[in-house]
């Protein structure tokens, strides 16, 4: 018997992946903390990295699911274009 994976249900043979939105809601909160105007600089400065990672795994999650709606539409989909390449 073939065994059907429940996409709901992470894969035993990988870590879970974060939520999209669970990546944005941390960053959210960590640009109102550094809004706040209530830090150290020491507070600050390791909040802004941390929001930095935040935005880099949102980006690679957003750029995954791309791939995926690229797969799946064929040529459809025109190339997306990054910040990085703008300029």
């Amino acid at each position: 018997m073939t065994d059907v994976k429940n996409p709901s249900q992470p894969d035993q043979d990988h870590a879970p992946q974060e939520i999209f939105s669970d990546t944005l809601q941390s960053l959210e909160k960590v640009v109102d903390k550094m809004e706040s105007g209530q830090l150290s600089l020491e507070e600050s400065v390791a909040l802004f990295q941390q929001g930095m990672d935040l935005a880099q795994r949102a980006e690679k999650q957003l750029r995954e699911a791309r791939q995926k709606v690229e797969i799946l539409l064929g040529s459809e989909v025109a190339p997306m274009v990054s910040d990085a390449e703008e300029d």
